[in-house]
């Protein structure tokens, strides 16, 4: 079974089974990934991510992309031979699979952040930040899917700051003033 892992604070980075993940016709394919995976909680209607992507295109044109994405997006992750599959799909939905082999960075660090964590969590959240969510990536003709990326990003910077203050309170309440003291 092929493990995929995705790397989305930082620059997009997409990795199967260990081997960088290449094939991906356009970014607007990368873009569905990240969405996806990102918001797994819940299947996605064809028309709403058919619109996300391409807002400007009549509604069929925009589903026939759609499809070819979808298409070229199964082929590079090898979805066909995962078990079970990256993807969940439906007539009408799209899901990002949550019982699939793969690992998320940005789950990941909210994982790491959740609740009462202990200062080995919030460094290990404060290592998974590479960069700014989808770092250098854009989609300019989806004004929808730059403001989900900018709002993702934000709530990621935010919570990534709250971190920053978690750990500088820890390390000032056992006594550490100094970055080396406070990592031994």
């Amino acid at each position: 079974m092929a493990h995929l892992t995705l790397s989305l604070m930082g620059p997009f980075q997409a990795e199967l089974a260990g081997q960088p993940v290449t094939g991906f016709k356009s970014n607007k394919v990368r873009a569905l990934l990240a969405y996806l995976a990102v918001d797994a909680a819940r299947p996605h209607r064809r028309e709403v991510l058919a619109g996300l992507l391409w807002p400007d295109w009549p509604d069929r044109d925009a589903l026939s992309n759609l499809r070819y994405s979808l298409s070229n997006l199964r082929r590079v992750i090898g979805d066909r031979q995962a078990d079970p599959p990256f993807l969940q799909i439906s007539r009408d939905t799209l899901q990002f699979n949550p019982a699939a082999d793969y690992w998320l960075d940005v789950s990941a660090f909210s994982e790491l952040v959740a609740g009462d964590v202990s200062v080995e969590q919030l460094a290990a959240a404060v290592e998974l930040y590479r960069g700014d969510f989808l770092e250098g990536f854009t989609v300019g003709d989806s004004p929808a899917f730059e403001e989900w990326t900018l709002l993702t990003r934000e709530e990621l910077r935010r919570q990534l700051l709250l971190v920053l203050v978690r750990l500088a309170e820890a390390h000032e309440a056992s006594g550490c003033h100094g970055e080396a003291e406070c990592w031994v």
